[in-house]
């Protein structure tokens, strides 16, 4: 014989409740441009936006990046920066590269064209 501890409308409420707080902490956003005259985008790439204490911090899972700072907007400059130096060092290095590097690589040249500009 099965109990409800909660009703329907409890359920959905606390539910409610949930979202709204983990949604507080915790954000998926797109990230249109790298804010780098050398780098495009070709394609918008997903980064997670993380609130912890005072501190925000943004990352790019794909490659295992991340930045943080005191700002949201400090923080995905940061991981903008984070990104272009993973990418530049992963190309230097392309011949020596392990599997998960070679994969992070792979992504980056799927989504990064090098700017014709000077």
């Amino acid at each position: 014989m099965q109990t409800n501890i909660l009703t329907d409308e409890q359920y959905k409420m606390l539910s409610r409740k949930l979202i709204n707080s983990i949604e507080r902490h915790f954000k998926i956003t797109p990230l249109n441009t790298l804010k780098h005259y050398k780098y495009i985008l070709r394609k918008p790439i997903y980064i997670t936006i993380e609130m912890e204490k005072d501190i925000f911090i943004a990352s790019l899972d794909d490659i295992e990046a991340f930045a943080y700072a005191d700002t949201e907007f400090e923080a995905i400059n940061r991981l903008c920066e984070e990104i272009i130096n993973i990418y530049e060092d992963l190309q230097a290095d392309r011949d020596n590269l392990d599997k998960f590097p070679k994969k992070w690589l792979t992504f980056l040249e799927e989504v990064i064209v090098k700017s014709e500009e000077k």
